[in-house]
C-alpha cells in the first residue's frame, strides 16, 4: 500500500513568506501616508470649524475676544488660539509621541484673513499639498 504525503514543503512555505514580506514592505509606507493624510484632513477641518465659530462670534460682538468653547484639538494635534479684539491666529501643533509627530506637513496655522500656512514643514511642500485645496 502506498502512502501519499499531503501538505506543503518547507521551500513552498518559505516562498510564500518571502512574497508576503515583499508585499508588506511595499504597502506599509503607502498605508501609513494614507492614514496621515486623513489625520491632516481632520485637523484642517477642526481649524476651519473654529474659524467659523470665531467669525460668528465676531459678527455678534464685533470682537473676537471673549469666545468660549473652542476645541483644543484631537489625539494628534493641539490647537492653540491666539485671539485679539480684531484678529486671531489658530495654530495646530503636532503632539509629540504620536504618529503625526514627524509628519512632513508640520504644524498648521490659520488667520482671521484666511491665510493658511505650515510651520516646520518639509522643504518644497505647498499649502495645497497639506491643506488639500
Amino acid at each position: 500500500m502506498r502512502r501519499f504525503n499531503r501538505g506543503f514543503t518547507l521551500i513552498e512555505i518559505m516562498i510564500v513568506i518571502a512574497i508576503i514580506g515583499i508585499i508588506i514592505t511595499i504597502a506599509a509606507p503607502s498605508y501609513t501616508e494614507y492614514l496621515k493624510k486623513g489625520r491632516r484632513a481632520e485637523v484642517v477641518s477642526l481649524l476651519s470649524e473654529q474659524a467659523q465659530s470665531l467669525e460668528r462670534f465676531y459678527t455678534k460682538n464685533n470682537v473676537y475676544t471673549g469666545i468660549t468653547g473652542l476645541s483644543t484639538g484631537n489625539d494628534f494635534y493641539t490647537i492653540t488660539p491666539t485671539i485679539a479684539d480684531q484678529t486671531f491666529l489658530l495654530t495646530a501643533t503636532r503632539k509629540a509621541g504620536t504618529a503625526m509627530a514627524t509628519d512632513k506637513c508640520g504644524d498648521f496655522t490659520l488667520t482671521n484673513t484666511g491665510v493658511r500656512s505650515m510651520n516646520n514643514a518639509t522643504t518644497g511642500l505647498t499649502t495645497k499639498d497639506c491643506w488639500g485645496r
